[in-house]
């Protein structure tokens, strides 16, 4: 029965901070770009999609703010010291804030593996009147040893216009492999009527041209089009994808920081929210005559606003290489939970 009426109180709360954040934020963003956005059914969509991307930033801070506030509600009714008179223990009223908190984190995971993840790219896209992100054009990029150079791609439809493979030998191009149209196939990009250029090198050590037609090219192995396009362009992915792409790139050999770090961002950092709750729900006391309500709440929020701050330079300091993401991320992360089981084992030696 508490249970329910502790999780039941929480969730309320959740919910009005959550999306009460999130309007706050997609409201404020709107009002600044209304002007750029020429129709009414665009403003629409970017408010929609502000809205999800509000929605992934601030989730953790609600999960902590919806605590605070369960709890200081809890303690100014009286109801807190009537639960504890009535034999509830702080693990036991800690428990329903624990669930609901690990739920909300899972169903936010699960999100990221959806198009959800894009949804800055997709406002942003909007914002610039720039709506058929069908296509990507000039990439070029590292592949095994080779450079490829790709005209134009087309994820919807699984294709490649102007493909030319680049294959370097001590730092001078010695073949190029050139094709009008690639179409992905299964687990790699296949193109017909390709040309080969080869520099050949005679006795003498002139070097001539030999042009030859390659019937069947094969190229840019598990490289899907969703994957390519975004790695390359500087576009949001899918967890799924980002884990592909980290795969990708260091089979060849590239700094995947950046993808990482976008990985630990979705994944490991909400994470906080939980054991900061756990950390502030042992830590402050059960009932007003032992502290300054006010002082405490404010405490409370600023260290939440602090930790969140200091999470996210470190998350950009990891993205950008000055330290590996693990180190980065990680292990500030695992400190602050030790810190939250050490408050909850000293929690069982008093009150």
């Amino acid at each position: 029965m508490l249970f329910r009426y502790i999780a039941y109180h929480y969730i309320k709360n959740l919910l009005i901070i959550l999306f009460g954040l999130s309007g706050l934020f997609a409201g404020l963003d709107f009002l600044m770009n209304a002007s750029q956005l020429p129709s009414f059914n665009v403003r629409v969509l970017y408010v929609f999609f502000k809205i999800q991307e509000a929605l992934a930033i601030l989730f953790p801070l609600a999960i902590v703010f919806a605590g605070i506030w369960t709890k200081v509600s809890f303690i100014k009714q009286n109801a807190l010291a009537s639960m504890y008179a009535l034999g509830l223990t702080r693990k036991e009223f800690f428990r329903p804030f624990l669930i609901v908190g690990l739920a909300v984190y899972s169903l936010f995971l699960a999100l990221y593996f959806t198009p959800f993840a894009n949804a800055r790219d997709a406002s942003g896209q909007l914002l610039v009147n720039s709506y058929d992100i069908s296509q990507t054009n000039d990439l070029f990029f590292k592949y095994d040893d080779s450079f490829v150079y790709i005209g134009a791609l087309i994820p919807k439809k699984y294709k490649i216009e102007e493909l030319t493979i680049f294959k370097l030998k001590e730092n001078e191009v010695v073949e190029t492999l050139t094709a009008q149209e690639a179409w992905y196939s299964i687990h790699e990009w296949v193109a017909t009527d390709a040309l080969r250029k080869t520099v050949i090198v005679d006795e003498h050590g002139h070097k001539r041209l030999k042009v030859e037609e390659v019937g069947l090219l094969k190229t840019l192995q598990e490289y899907q089009p969703k994957i390519l396009k975004s790695i390359y362009s500087g576009k949001s992915l899918t967890l799924y994808q980002n884990i592909m792409a980290v795969k990708l790139l260091a089979r060849q050999g590239l700094d995947t920081y950046a993808l990482r770090a976008e990985i630990y961002e979705r994944a490991i950092i909400p994470l906080f929210s939980i054991a900061l709750l756990m950390i502030l729900m042992f830590k402050v006391p059960f009932h007003a005559r032992y502290m300054n309500l006010a002082i405490t709440t404010a405490k409370a929020i600023a260290g939440t606003l602090f930790v969140w701050g200091i999470l996210f330079s470190l998350q950009r300091i990891g993205e950008n290489g000055i330290l590996s993401p693990e180190i980065a991320i990680i292990l500030p992360i695992a400190l602050l939970w030790s810190y939250a089981f050490y408050s909850l084992v000293q929690s069982s030696q008093r009150i």
